[in-house]
């Protein structure tokens, strides 16, 4: 008789938690708790205003009881309808004020900051690839950065204090002078396909993962990491181009019956199949491609010390963030992910172009390397609705990822939603590290809340549910993980669809609803966010402020 063996895994029983609803007690928050107690207290009043006979005096204040609590209590996509109110009343409040709207002042002409104030310029004149020497950010004879004039980014709202700079090798280090923080981003490139991995092999590249977070959260003043895969369409000669440079990149070979020396590929290879390649690739206008980019927030204020010690000011500010460009270059590889390069201000600016702009990929694409003129990297026209945001013709919604598969995950199950069709969409995570001794401090209050809500349910005769049991799960097993030296880390995942129409939009809403449910998680439309939301996940700015 021969015996079955079962395999099993490192990650067998892991699970995601639920999205947490301990709030002050019973899962209500502070609003909550303030707006039913006003209720009660007013209903006590009534109670003693009306000197009917009992039980007729109860009857207005039960009354009052029941609208207190059934405005209250309820709680509708995350929210209580206190919070609605809030959201409503604030969309209502801009749009009278025509807040809802943007279009830029300079028509897309670059600012350029100097001592007395903004001033118009030209755009940066850089080009990606190997930096000149006369292009590139100088050094002193010290060795110390000389810090060229920044150009503004023009971006609507709060977003429009964002300033450009270059780094010395050509890299793009925007600065928020506002919030003291710098962001650089980084083109990521996957040398291996984890669908296409052993289980074993996926294994290990999430072990490896798991430890790239723990060294990515253990950089000093880092406050977010953003990663982002962004659907989008790419022209056919931009394609063209990317295979003949892989052509000529290719080694040689020795042909068995001439002795000449040949490409591996291309041509020389199989003149048929590069021929149809070529014909296929010149007459398709736009093709879908996925690109990728890591954005790394650097706070100012966590890294008082090292900017000292590098130089002062915003000299010191880019002499840290070059050493964090390398610490994140050399950690990525063993995952199957590289940092192809680090973006240059003109193409971190046609990231941001394309993602206000959809209909202009292909164009930007098909300019190869030149990307776009910092000036112009931002939109001509936004408004901001409700549940959608638009953005020079297009129309956008993005969504968050309220709740992860409650059961056995199985390894990789995101690519369900990254592949989720050839429609525009991007799909980035936020990574926040937080300290592991205030995370464990705020692991325990959580379960204090629990053990209390739990005593007083018991007192008044309240049922306990399988829900309540599993949050408490949760917790424990979050206090475990830290323990156990896992990174403590806190994570959110945002999507947003972009089309051209709204009817196109709900289609492409619904062909993600349907892969969403396919890995087993669940979505929920950011309203009233939508314009905050749009540039967290769309562009690779990193600006979390939901």
């Amino acid at each position: 008789m021969s015996q079955q063996t079962v395999q099993t895994s490192e990650w067998d029983g892991a699970r995601f938690g639920r999205e947490q609803g301990t709030g002050v007690a019973f899962g209500l928050g502070m609003g909550q708790i303030i707006f039913i107690g006003a209720g009660l207290a007013v209903a006590l009043i009534v109670v003693f205003v009306f000197n009917s006979a009992f039980p007729v005096n109860l009857l207005p204040a039960g009354g009052v009881l029941a609208v207190t609590l059934a405005i209250g209590v309820p709680r509708i996509q995350g929210k209580s309808l206190l919070e609605w109110a809030s959201v409503v009343r604030f969309m209502v409040g801009r749009r009278r004020r025509g807040q809802n709207e943007f279009v830029p002042p300079t028509s897309g002409v670059a600012l350029e900051h100097t001592e007395t104030g903004w001033a118009t310029a030209p755009h940066l004149d850089v080009v990606d690839g190997p930096v000149k020497r006369s292009d590139d950010t100088a050094r002193d004879k010290k060795g110390r950065i000389s810090v060229p004039k920044a150009t503004r980014l023009v971006l609507p709202g709060e977003f429009a204090e964002l300033l450009m700079y270059q780094l010395p090798g050509g890299a793009a280090f925007i600065y928020d002078p506002v919030a003291k923080q710098a962001i650089i981003i980084a083109e990521i490139d996957t040398h291996k396909a984890f669908e296409l991995e052993e289980f074993e092999g996926q294994e290990d590249r999430l072990r490896v993962w798991a430890e790239i977070e723990a060294t990515l959260s253990g950089i000093e003043g880092v406050a977010w990491v953003q990663m982002s895969d962004q659907t989008t369409m790419v022209s056919g000669q931009a394609v063209l181009d990317y295979y003949e440079s892989r052509v000529h990149e290719s080694d040689y070979r020795v042909d068995p019956v001439t002795g000449e020396h040949l490409r591996n590929a291309g041509q020389e290879l199989n003149p048929w199949l590069h021929q149809g390649l070529v014909e296929m690739l010149a007459s398709v206008e736009g093709r879908p491609v996925h690109t990728r980019w890591l954005s790394v927030v650097l706070n100012r204020d966590q890294l008082t010390k090292r900017i000292q010690g590098a130089g002062r000011g915003i000299r010191g500010f880019m002499e840290v963030a070059l050493s964090v460009m390398d610490t994140v270059a050399e950690a990525l590889p063993e995952s199957g992910t590289e940092v192809a390069r680090w973006h240059t201000p003109t193409s971190a600016a046609a990231l941001i172009r394309t993602a206000f702009d959809p209909a202009s990929s292909v164009e930007v694409t098909a300019r190869g390397d030149a990307g776009v003129a910092v000036g112009a990297a931002g939109p001509m026209y936004t408004k901001t609705n409700l549940g959608t945001f638009e953005s020079d013709g297009a129309v956008h919604q993005t969504l968050k990822i309220s709740e992860f598969p409650r059961q056995q995950a199985k390894l990789g199950f995101l690519a369900d939603i990254v592949f989720a069709g050839d429609f525009r969409h991007t799909v980035s995570m936020y990574m926040k590290p937080r300290n592991v001794r205030k995370a464990l401090k705020k692991n325990e209050r959580d379960r204090s809340t629990w053990l209390t809500n739990d005593t007083v349910r018991e007192k008044v005769g309240k049922m306990n549910t399988l829900k309540n049991d599993r949050q408490r799960e949760d917790l424990e097993q979050e206090e475990m993980e830290m323990t156990s030296g896992h990174a403590a880390l806190s994570m959110a995942v945002y999507v947003t669809v972009s089309a051209m129409s709204e009817p196109e939009l709900e289609a492409q809403l619904s062909q993600l609803r349907n892969r969403v449910a396919r890995a087993n998680c669940e979505l929920r439309p950011l309203f009233g966010q939508q314009d905050s939301a749009f540039v967290a996940a769309a562009t690779p700015l990193g600006r979390l402020k939901l």
